[in-house]
Formats: C-alpha cells, structure tokens, sequence
C-alpha cells in the first residue's frame, strides 16, 4: 500500500513537472476508450446473417370506420303528427318507394337502401330538428381513417391499402387511397375506397389498416437492430469490428435500407446488446 501511494505522489509530480505527460495520460486514455468500445461491439453483440438485396415495404398504419357512401336523414323544421307508415326499420327500400306520410306530404326513399330508423309510430307528434327516419345504401361503402401528421405527410392518393376485421379471422381486404384531407374539428383523414366486401361488413365497423406508401425493389437492407446512432458495425473476415456511418432509407419496422455507406452485400453485422452500451 505505502508503495502504491510513493508511486502515485511521483507521478503526480512528473505531471507537473513536465506537461507532455499530461498529453500522454490523456491520449492513453482516448486510445483505451475507443479500444474499449471496439472490443464491447465485438464481445457484447450477435453476429447478423450476411447481407443480402431484397424488396422492402414502408407502411402507415392506422384503425379506420366503414361508412356508407350514401345516407339520408328525414328531419322536419315544424312540429307535425304521423299520418302512416308503409316500412319498418329494416326493410329494403327501392328508390321512390313510400316510406311514411306526415299530415299530407308523402315522403319515398331517395335510393335503393335500407330503413336503419322508424323511432315513431302513426299519431305520434314529431317535434322539430328530430329524425324521423333514415335509409342508408349498405352497398356502397368506404372507410375513413384517421391519422397523426407523421404518418399523414407520406400518403398520397391511389396507394394501396390493405384492412382487417377482428370479427373476420384470416381474411384481409385491399382498397385504395381516394382523398387526403383535415376536417372542421383539425382531425386528419384518409378516405379509402374498398371493392369486394362481404355485406356482413356493415357502417360503423372498425378495421385495421396498412397503407403502404413507398417500396423499393433490390434493396440492400440491414435489421434496424443493428442501427447505431448513424452507423453500423461491421465484422469482416480476419478484422476487428468496423464502424461504418450510412445514410439509411425507407425502413419497414424490422429492416431499413442502405441509401449510403461503405457496406455491402455478403457483409455481416453486430448487433450490440443496448444493454451494454
């Protein structure tokens, strides 16, 4: 122990005595630092699969609600007695069919749909701005997503769109952007257009949605694990771990393409354990 501190007072003496010393600790230190991190890359990581070139696919996802094309409300503006019905709710309805007569107006349906509300009965006074019957085309359907500005920014319109219902187990449905647009309340939407639902898919639904907004084919792409702060590190045969900066492109969520950097297909990475860095 007394040695130790007779060595420690001579160094520091040596320190003061002559500055290059310092230099020399200090460059000593820098030097172990960067060693010590090349070593923590190579002993504290996994080895990826070589690098290869393939499709990647950039997706947005979002959870949207399926809404009738064409719907039609019937409201009055004076108070008014039911004078008949010819429908109840849920009937299908042809365009110009009677549905009700209020005093003497006879009201019809305004297209082929269906009857979704019928809340009075024939005597009954229908108080004003209240809804006396609706149709609505259960046909002709689209959903609406809403968006965060993130994900907004990248869609544009005739991307193509995938959806899932948790009622419908195993099956997936394709639609396509029609319109990017925010509404009055400062929400942002997406209309997607859908062909091919089955009619058990009705307004009101909610699905999950993937649109996809960028592919690239014959891509050089690297697990984003594998990503380090703007580099990557790279194991080649017979060297130490190399830290390579790249400039990275479209990602998928597990991978991420290579725009730029001294990387290459057959090259294998290190995938750090985040725990050690």
């Amino acid at each position: 122990m007394l040695l130790k501190m007779e060595l420690l007072r001579r160094l520091i003496r040596a320190v003061g005595r002559y500055p290059w010393v310092t230099l020399l600790c200090l460059l000593a230190v820098v030097a172990g630092a960067v060693y010590a991190r090349t070593l923590s890359a190579r002993s504290d990581g996994q080895l990826t699969e070589p690098l290869k070139k393939s499709k990647i696919i950039e997706t947005v996802y979002g959870i949207g609600t399926v809404t009738a094309t064409r719907s039609w409300q019937l409201k009055l503006g004076t108070t008014l007695t039911i004078a008949e019905e010819f429908v109840d709710a849920g009937d299908e309805v042809k365009k110009g069919q009677k549905l009700l007569r209020i005093d003497r107006q006879l009201y019809t349906a305004p297209f082929d749909g269906t009857v979704t509300d019928l809340p009075f009965k024939p005597g009954e006074t229908v108080p004003p701005g209240v809804m006396v019957t609706s149709v609505v085309d259960f046909r002709d359907r689209y959903l609406l997503v809403s968006m965060e500005q993130q994900g907004l920014i990248k869609i544009k319109r005739q991307q193509k769109a995938r959806l899932s219902f948790d009622t419908i187990r195993n099956q997936s449905y394709e639609g396509q952007v029609d319109a990017v647009y925010s509404s009055s309340s400062g929400l942002f939407l997406v209309r997607i257009n859908l062909s091919h639902l089955p009619e058990v898919i009705l307004p009101g639904m909610t699905a999950d949605v993937a649109i996809t907004v960028d592919e690239h084919d014959n891509a050089l792409v690297v697990p984003v694990a594998a990503l380090d702060r703007g580099q990557v590190w790279v194991k080649r045969e017979h060297g130490m771990p190399t830290a390579v900066p790249v400039r990275v492109g479209i990602t998928d969520g597990a991978l991420a393409e290579i725009i730029s950097g001294e990387v290459q297909a057959g090259d294998r990475l290190i995938i750090r354990n985040r725990l050690a860095k």
